[in-house]
């Protein structure tokens, strides 16, 4: 009798992670990196998660649906996670179990910068990633794709941010722990030409790593 119900709850695990894994909707724009690189992005590390900084003269006016948000930003620093857990509304531990063990909603955090990006994050590690035309397209395409807008293609505003004048803003993706924060900015990585397995990215010393393997650490994080 043991046996078998080992053997059940063993089918019922092996069940659960062929379902996260089958709802993993990470947007795909992926190209092939160029020599052509003539601008960059950067990767900051905060905490557990890393969010992927553009400048936003790369990003075409239309191209996302926030931008009006931030007419005086110079970078725009963006990171995706589990919409209660990454706004504070729900912490803990049962906030890390919820967050993990079944899909649920997810936000964007979006972060004007007025100066260079390493000065704004003072404290955090900061990774340069030279990108060509195609690969920014691509990355500004994923980021895109990663908003919910609605039917008159404005982004859902979900709360005020960590920083001053950053928000949250919903996405349509699925957040759970197959497709967590680190898995979307390995992907965010991907689109813009670093050659990066997103899928196994599960914790953001993996991203900040990937991420020096296609560019240059400019700042590292101070000691506590």
């Amino acid at each position: 009798m043991a046996r078998w119900g080992r053997r059940i709850v063993l089918l019922l695990l092996a069940g659960w992670g062929l379902l996260l894994l089958t709802r993993c909707h990470l947007p795909r724009q992926v190209v092939r990196p160029t020599p052509d690189s003539t601008s960059a992005v950067y990767v900051v590390r905060h905490g557990w998660h890393a969010g992927i900084a553009v400048r936003r003269a790369d990003v075409p006016d239309t191209a996302w649906p926030i931008l009006g948000d931030f007419p005086a930003a110079r970078y725009l620093e963006i990171g995706w996670g589990e919409a209660g857990y990454y706004t504070g509304r729900s912490r803990g531990i049962w906030g890390r179990v919820r967050a993990g063990a079944w899909p649920t909603e997810s936000v964007l955090h979006v972060v004007p910068v007025t100066r260079e990006v390493h000065e704004r994050f003072g404290a955090q590690t900061v990774v340069r990633v030279p990108v060509g035309p195609d690969e920014l397209e691509a990355l500004t395409t994923f980021v895109a794709e990663s908003f919910a807008v609605d039917s008159t293609g404005r982004a859902s505003f979900v709360a005020p941010g960590y920083y001053i004048r950053s928000r949250f803003y919903a996405s349509p993706l699925p957040y759970h722990v197959f497709n967590n924060c680190n898995h979307w900015a390995a992907a965010a990585l991907e689109a813009a030409g670093c050659a990066v397995w997103p899928r196994g990215a599960f914790t953001v010393g993996t991203v900040m790593e990937q991420a020096q393997t296609c560019g240059t650490l400019v700042q590292q994080a101070r000691p506590d």
